[in-house]
C-alpha cells in the first residue's frame, strides 16, 4: 500500500495484490468515507462519498497524476 497524496480532507492510496482487473486507487476521506476511482475512466466502482462534489478535487488530482498513480499501481499489482 502506498499513500501518495493528502489533502485536508482526503488522501489517495494505492493498495497491492488487488484482485480487481481494473487499474484503480482509493480516496479515503477524514469522515471515513472511501471510494474507489476507476484510473481509465474516473468511474466510482465502489463506495460512495455525500455530498458527491467533495470527490471532485481528488478526481482532478488524479487526472493530473495519471501517469504515476498507474506506474504505481503496476508495480504493486504485477
Amino acid at each position: 500500500m502506498t499513500t501518495l497524496h493528502g489533502a485536508d480532507d482526503w488522501k489517495i492510496r494505492v493498495n497491492g495484490g488487488e484482485a480487481h482487473p481494473v487499474p484503480h486507487v482509493h480516496v479515503l476521506f477524514r469522515d471515513g468515507s472511501r471510494v474507489s476511482v476507476a484510473l481509465d475512466s474516473l468511474e466510482i466502482l465502489a463506495g460512495a462519498v455525500r455530498p458527491k462534489k467533495r470527490i471532485t478535487p481528488a478526481v482532478a488530482w488524479i487526472t493530473a497524476q495519471y501517469q504515476e498513480l498507474l506506474a504505481e499501481y503496476r508495480r504493486l499489482n504485477q
